[in-house]
């Protein structure tokens, strides 16, 4: 079963949490209304930030260069900062990347943000896959087992300098093999069809020999394939789920032209764009989709 590593990042951003708001900064913490959330993230300004948090701050506040961001930051309406509020707080168990991102700031969780906790999962899914590499290389030389014809590991290699940031969000092996040393690494690993492409609206599975001069692919993981699509939405798409707008059911991103958004089940990047998808906001549906 593939890890989900969104839901890996949300719980280790939230048991973060839980360590924090008991030292330093308890006093805005122990009750994360958000005003003293706001003022908490005003306080971090003024001690000093780091280029890298600067960038998430940038985005969850959408700020501009155009006026002091502290000034922005204290003019930005409170009311914005309640589903943070609400996630700290155990009334909701989801929320978006870019609100995970923020608190990781908040209670210094680290790696941050999303894309760099991405990247530190696979490293050990690499280490590991190493580590099985030799115990099946030590159990050959005993003569217990035929090891595979490693040329399969160049695959895995050629994932990770193809279009690093992109590929590497998808990257997931199934963890419950690692301890598998009885196995060929092939079987472990591979399957005839051991990576995906982007056809139209969906993932399909595809042997890598056949397609890797001819089209961007991605490691194979089942949960994309099974359940990632493009959708079409109209007026009568229920677009959250009970009504609730902390709650989506619909994702978007503009397409590789920039002319159009593009909508998909599932939160995730654009298959084509490598673009972090942002959840449907009311504000898109009214101009982008039930003005058509």
């Amino acid at each position: 079963m593939n890890k989900n590593t969104i839901d890996d990042y949300k719980k280790a951003v939230k048991a973060k949490y839980e360590e924090a708001k008991t030292r330093k900064f308890s006093e805005f913490l122990l009750k994360p209304s958000p005003a003293e959330l706001k003022n908490l993230c005003l306080l971090l300004f003024d001690l000093g930030i780091s280029k890298l948090d600067q960038e998430i701050l940038d985005r969850f506040f959408e700020l501009n260069d155009k006026s002091s961001k502290q000034k922005q930051i204290e003019n930005f309406d409170v009311d914005k900062l309640k589903p943070i509020s609400n996630f700290l707080r155990g009334k909701t168990e989801a929320t978006r990347i870019v609100n995970l991102d923020f608190i990781a700031v908040l209670v210094d969780f680290n790696p941050r943000p999303y894309r760099k906790f991405i990247l530190r999962n696979n490293e050990k899914l690499t280490e590991k896959l190493t580590e099985v590499i030799a115990i099946n290389e030590i159990v050959n030389k005993e003569g217990r087992i035929e090891v595979e014809d490693k040329k399969e590991i160049v695959i895995f290699e050629q994932f990770k300098k193809k279009s690093v940031a992109k590929k590497l969000a998808f990257a997931v092996i199934p963890l419950f093999v690692f301890g598998a040393a009885g196995y060929g690494v092939k079987n472990i690993f591979f399957r005839d069809k051991n990576c995906m492409v982007w056809v139209k609206n969906h993932y399909e599975a595809v042997e890598y020999d056949k397609v890797k001069d001819t089209a961007e692919v991605c490691p194979f993981n089942q949960g994309l394939l099974d359940n990632f699509k493009k959708i079409s939405v109209c007026d009568t798409t229920t677009f959250f789920k009970n009504g609730a707008i902390d709650n989506p059911l619909v994702w978007y991103g503009k397409s590789p032209n920039k002319k159009e958004y593009e909508y998909f089940n599932q939160p995730g990047l654009h298959p084509e764009t490598g673009k972090t998808l942002k959840p449907i906001t009311k504000y898109i549906i009214e101009k982008h989709i039930l003005k058509k």
